[in-house]
């Protein structure tokens, strides 16, 4: 009974979330006549796969996808590289600043990205990085570089220091030690670490859309904006993008589940 009675709330809680996801896809298989009938309707008989085909016929998707690909596993395996180097020097060295320093990296995930957008933009402009894939990348992997090491640095943390001090006395270095011992040990919270950064690029938005100009670096998410017309908004087609958006994100959640409940419980424990 009571495995019940907490199943029942949950089961409500989980459909409710589901419910926008539903009604996306639901959409995305309407004809747009279908689409726009009120009262709206979840089913329709006119239902098919045509806004799919039509999405890539009048957009280069495909490319949009590449795109998000390239500038999301690019931004997060350098995200991680430079945040495992930097939070394991704010785990393990004590230095004069370390806390003020820590505090800084948390206060700057507060600032709106309209704040630092126009000299961002002056950068990549001067450095001939405007609309490419690599001046993408290194603002994604700056956006998220702070928020990787703050998570970094508390799953590092709660590894006794005493393992590394006898990786030290067998004659491994700092830095063999952290990718012999440190590393392999905190692999759930790098695996957790490395979906939430994946999660960030994939999504982002803003500075994706005023960093490229063209079909060849634009990503998804500035793709699917590119169906609101001037005259018509084609909902069934966007819907469609939405939801082919959403199947990377899921299979990579889905193939790391268990790395990733691991490096949360162990993150919670620190």
């Amino acid at each position: 009974m009571r495995k019940t009675l907490l199943f029942i709330p949950l089961a409500v809680l989980a459909l409710i979330i589901l419910l926008p996801f539903l009604w996306t896809v639901s959409t995305s298989l309407k004809p747009l006549t279908e689409v726009n009938r009120y009262p709206p309707e979840w089913t329709s008989p006119s239902m098919s796969l045509k806004p799919y085909s039509d999405m890539f016929f009048y957009l280069p998707f495909s490319r949009y996808t590449l795109n998000s690909l390239i500038v999301a596993s690019s931004a997060t395996m350098l995200t991680l590289i430079v945040g495992s180097l930097a939070a394991f020097a704010f785990a393990r060295f004590r230095f004069r600043g370390r806390k003020q320093f820590l505090l800084v990296l948390l206060l700057s995930q507060m600032l709106p990205g309209a704040s630092v957008i126009i000299p961002l933009f002056q950068i990549l402009k001067t450095a001939g990085l405007y609309d490419t894939h690599i001046g993408l990348i290194l603002v994604h992997t700056a956006v998220l570089l702070p928020f990787v090491i703050w998570l970094l640095h508390g799953f590092f943390s709660g590894i006794p220091t005493e393992v590394e001090d006898a990786a030290l006395i067998d004659g491994c270095s700092r830095l063999e030690a952290l990718r012999r011992i440190i590393l392999p040990l905190a692999l759930p919270g790098l695996g957790a670490t490395a979906l939430f950064a994946f999660l960030g690029s994939w999504n982002e938005f803003f500075f994706a859309l005023i960093l490229t100009n063209s079909d060849a670096t634009q990503t998804i998410p500035v793709g699917i904006g590119l169906f609101v017309g001037e005259f018509e908004d084609v909902w069934n087609q966007m819907s469609a993008a939405a939801v082919l958006f959403s199947i990377p994100p899921l299979i990579l959640f889905m193939a790391m589940r268990r790395t990733f409940v691991r490096g949360i419980a162990a993150g919670a424990l620190q």
